[in-house]
């Protein structure tokens, strides 16, 4: 007997390009541009703090945590956002989670209900556009152009505007873009959500990643509780594999994450939620030193592609590139495939953020100098060969 079929959207869902191109670059003489991820250690003071955790002799922190994270770590997140971001939140407006990318689920499944319409940046992180219809919501995606260094007009979005429209989402500094916002954007796009009554859902994990500019918090203008804000520790402290975020929302929105966060996880893991507590309680010297290294290796990338001819703009954070590919004639996965079996390098291809993606390749700088130095003169070096 055949066995009924399980979810028709899921089972057809496409997997990620990345992966695609990450399963075929396992042979040791790659070159791994493709990866977002930091190429740090955690720092030491927040290992610690995990060792201490999980070796506590009372066997505190190897149990369940309240579904919202410990009151403590939450305590310190209201100081931070007071303190970096002017986001004056209380204690129960934050929902730590496992994750940002997590986040983005569980805030948009209390958010949409059958129809509604979310607008999504064009190159966008991918996770957006492919869990909006798990949902029940609409994909409608907005432009972010290369002339423009890929900050969107706000006329752009409020074309986009319809009555089923329901979530802005926004995302600076950019994956994959590295665009950062003005606070003057910041601020017109508070007022277009005010106008239209909409929601806006800012992920903000690449907060600290800033090269030039400064980051603007959306949920700072908020008087309305209209902004769900996601943060990680993931890229500021090196710590993707601890699974550790949190968003900070309205009280009616927090209550609701917390109920669909009960069946969902139950809690984050309780080891990480102590080294981010330690994160927090510590001087920030270890994040200024990674942002010092993305920074050098942002500026050896744009050396590389201006004395190649191949300079299009300068991403301002995060530490992100994308390469104009449009002179080969080829698609992004064409390119992306092509480029690792001719000059094995493995690069996320745009097509994975989007239509206007396709016509890039993205660059992770979270690599070693002389790898990535490496890696972009090939990549220049396949596109003149193939324009």
């Amino acid at each position: 007997m055949k066995l009924k079929p399980i979810n028709d959207f899921i089972s057809k869902m496409p997997r990620s390009g990345i992966r695609k191109i990450m399963d075929n670059a396992t042979a040791p003489d790659i070159l791994h541009l493709e990866v977002g991820q930091p190429n740090f250690r955690t720092p030491k003071h927040i290992i610690q703090a995990a060792c201490e955790a999980a070796t506590d002799e009372a066997g505190r922190y190897t149990k369940y945590t309240p579904n919202m994270g410990y009151f403590s770590l939450r305590e310190a997140i209201v100081e931070k956002l007071k303190r970096e971001n002017g986001i004056n939140a209380k204690v129960n407006n934050i929902l730590v989670t496992p994750g940002s990318s997590y986040g983005i689920a569980i805030s948009l499944s209390v958010l949409l209900n059958q129809g509604d319409e979310v607008l999504v940046p064009d190159p966008g992180y991918v996770n957006f556009s492919m869990l909006v219809p798990q949902y029940g919501g609409v994909v409608v995606r907005y432009p972010t152009l290369e002339a423009a260094e890929f900050i969107p007009q706000i006329s752009d979005i409020a074309d986009r505007v319809t009555s089923q429209t329901k979530v802005i989402v926004l995302n600076s500094p950019s994956n994959p873009t590295g665009a950062i916002y003005t606070e003057d954007f910041v601020k017109d796009l508070m007022n277009l959500a005010r106008d239209n009554n909409l929601y806006i859902l800012s992920d903000e994990t690449y907060e600290h990643i800033i090269f030039e500019g400064k980051h603007i918090s959306v949920g700072r203008f908020d008087t309305e509780g209209r902004v769900m804000t996601l943060f990680s520790f993931s890229k500021s402290y090196s710590m993707t594999g601890w699974r550790i975020g949190y968003v900070v929302a309205s009280d009616e929105i927090s209550e609701t994450l917390e109920k669909q966060q009960e069946f969902y996880s139950s809690c984050a893991p309780s080891i990480s939620q102590k080294a981010a507590e330690a994160a927090l309680k510590n001087p920030d010297s270890c994040i200024k030193e990674m942002v010092e290294a993305y920074r050098k290796r942002r500026d050896i990338v744009i050396d590389i592609l201006k004395k190649h001819e191949l300079f299009s703009y300068t991403p301002r954070g995060a530490f992100y590139i994308l390469i104009n590919i449009t002179k080969t004639g080829m698609d992004a996965d064409t390119f992306a495939d092509r480029l690792l079996k001719e000059q094995r390098v493995a690069v996320a291809p745009g097509t994975t953020f989007g239509e206007i993606g396709g016509r890039y390749i993205r660059v992770s700088m979270a690599v070693d100098e002389k790898v990535l130095a490496e890696g972009v003169e090939r990549i220049c070096a396949f596109i003149k060969s193939n324009s």
